[in-house]
């Protein structure tokens, strides 16, 4: 391992940029490499009928595979035990890992002198789905939040939510997520159409957080001298209706996209005037934080959006911050004459956050290190 010390990255992320947790621990890795670490990834696919292949992403080996069992992965760990014991880290770094799983694997990781750390991104609700699955994931939820987490050497806490929550328990760090300005794709120019009015969603939409519904209706309500455009990634059209039960006809001003490539999106997004997120403001998603804010910041494409999880502390003049659901209308109306604004896409460079790494790396018996953006 070329005598520098090992970080094993673990969790439900699906390398290279296929899900906002690959943009997630990629950030991170980052860092992570940038302070003198070896970061490798154990990325478990699922619904992917697949031998284990080593691969690289970003310059990080990778082993990568079909998810094992259900029980495994839930409660035995056996396979990721395994793999600790093969890659023999320093530290394992856990992203959302269920709560039984990951308590066998601190266990293990203790008796063996291996730090173990959280990445938290989320604090979710379970709602739908059999009862049985309910109970299990509810009680999973629980188990993770409320007691694993503040058992582990660490918390990277994605939100001020989840760093005020654990900072009392745990040492912890709050990061949000972060990107690498340096990759291509952030630097690629997009001629934008100045007669269009273009505005963009992008995301996977649920009745828990999102509110689209709200967002595809004050478009389409708008007056505009200009076309207006509403591009929304993520979902088709037949999929928005079936998670808001839309029944007014919906315009050709709404472009439903369904899954694109990430770089696309990105694309998207830098060919639009704003981006727009709206969310309900409740636990569940005050805990976590929003990728795509960050990826439209980094576009340097400015955001409207309602406040929510520690949004205000980052938007500074990059955009427009709304009180609450139902003045979206009126708020984008007082956006059309405003001219574009000057947008700071470097907030989020992974490089502004190397000092609250290196302090988690730093594990003794100091509990609570408070740092955020320098």
């Amino acid at each position: 391992m070329n005598g520098k010390e090992v970080i094993l990255y673990i969790g439900g992320f699906e390398l290279p940029d296929k899900n906002a947790a690959a943009q997630r621990v990629v950030g991170i890795a980052k860092g992570f490499r940038e302070l003198g670490y070896e970061v490798i990834f154990l990325n478990s696919l699922k619904n992917v009928n697949q031998d284990e292949e080593i691969k690289t992403y970003f310059g990080f080996k990778c082993y990568e595979y079909g998810r094992e069992s259900e029980k495994d992965y839930l409660f035995t760990a056996k396979t990721v035990i395994d793999h600790i014991k093969r890659v023999k880290p320093n530290f394992v770094v856990a992203y959302n890992y269920p709560g039984i799983a990951l308590e066998r694997i601190r266990r293990y990781c203790k008796s063996n002198g291996i730090k173990c750390i959280a990445d938290a991104t989320e604090w979710y609700k379970v709602s739908e789905g059999k009862l049985s699955y309910r109970v299990i994931k509810s009680f999973d939820s629980y188990y993770r939040m409320r007691i694993v987490h503040k058992r582990l050497d660490g918390v990277i806490a994605i939100s001020r939510f989840l760093y005020e929550y654990y900072k009392d328990s745990v040492k912890t760090v709050m990061i949000p997520p972060t990107v690498d300005l340096l990759d291509d794709k952030w630097n690629v120019v997009i001629r934008k159409d100045d007669d269009i009015l273009s505005f963009i969603y992008a995301g996977s939409p649920s009745t828990q957080k999102e509110r689209l519904d709200l967002i595809v209706e004050a478009v389409e309500n708008l007056s505009s001298e200009k076309i207006i455009r509403l591009n929304v990634v993520g979902i088709t059209k037949e999929q928005f209706i079936q998670i808001y039960g839309w029944i007014k006809p919906i315009t050709e001003r709404i472009v439903f996209w369904g899954r694109v490539r990430h770089d696309k999106v990105i694309e998207l997004t830098k060919a639009s005037d704003w981006t727009m997120i709206l969310r309900d403001n409740n636990w569940v998603v005050n805990a976590g934080f929003p990728t795509k804010f960050v990826e439209s910041i980094s576009c340097g494409t400015p955001v409207i959006i309602n406040r929510f999880s520690n949004v205000e502390d980052y938007i500074k003049d990059s955009g427009v911050l709304i009180d609450g659901l139902n003045c979206l209308e009126e708020t984008i109306i007082s956006c059309l004459g405003m001219p574009r604004l000057g947008v700071d896409n470097s907030v989020f460079d992974y490089h502004n956050f190397l000092k609250n790494l290196e302090e988690i790396m730093s594990i003794n018996s100091e509990k609570t290190i408070n740092l955020t953006c320098d």
